[in-house]
């Protein structure tokens, strides 16, 4: 099975493909394309960590550090409460979850939320700083699968100031306050199924 870059993702017939390679095409299939928020490239270090202070409190917490100890970012520089935090949260984490909440690798990830759970194929951002979908190309070697008895929810939940994006909140059995932070377009001129995708799932 070979990665395809934008012109693979943006067709449904090889997304299609793709998911039924992984055994994890069924009959009522909601493929959508997300952003990873939270995503720093090589800023983050080199085990995907939760970095970013204004996105990443809720980890951080969820790794064992209260309310108020959580630092700003200085010229680059975090807190070190901040940096002990976030290792705590990345190093309780399973291999599978390291992948959804990584920060270093990978700008967004392509998903099919099927009834018995949701397939994720992360995308790895092209070597750009900053995610951008038509940089994306997919990782088969990585994909992870999440079984209903794995997941608290999958919705989509409303962003601040943002009315044709929302968050693809993906929450888990046993910490269901942290989940990756995902940006969800409503629509994307490079990924003609996202729109009808995106509306399946607020029914």
């Amino acid at each position: 099975m070979q990665n395809v870059n934008i012109d693979g993702i943006a067709n449904l017939n090889t997304v299609k493909a793709l998911f039924a390679e992984l055994n994890c095409l069924g009959n009522d299939n909601c493929f959508l394309v997300v952003q990873n928020f939270d995503y720093m490239g090589a800023l983050a270090g080199s085990q995907g960590q939760i970095l970013k202070t204004n996105s990443a409190i809720a980890g951080a917490k969820a790794g064992g550090v209260g309310g108020g100890i959580v630092g700003g970012v200085v010229g680059g520089a975090v807190s070190n409460a901040v940096n002990k935090a976030v290792q705590e949260f990345h190093d309780s984490l399973d291999e599978k979850k390291k992948i959804v909440f990584d920060t270093t690798v990978y700008g967004g990830y392509l998903v099919n939320i099927v009834p018995d759970g949701i397939g994720i194929i992360p995308l790895s951002n092209g070597g750009k700083l900053t995610p951008s979908i038509k940089n994306f190309i997919t990782d088969i070697e990585h994909f992870v699968f999440f079984g209903k008895d794995e997941l608290a929810s999958v919705k989509l939940e409303k962003l601040p100031l943002r009315m044709s994006t929302k968050k693809l909140a993906v929450r888990f059995k046993g910490m269901t306050d942290s989940c990756p932070n995902w940006v969800c377009p409503a629509k994307h001129k490079l990924v003609p199924y996202q729109a009808e995708n995106f509306k399946k799932l607020q029914k």
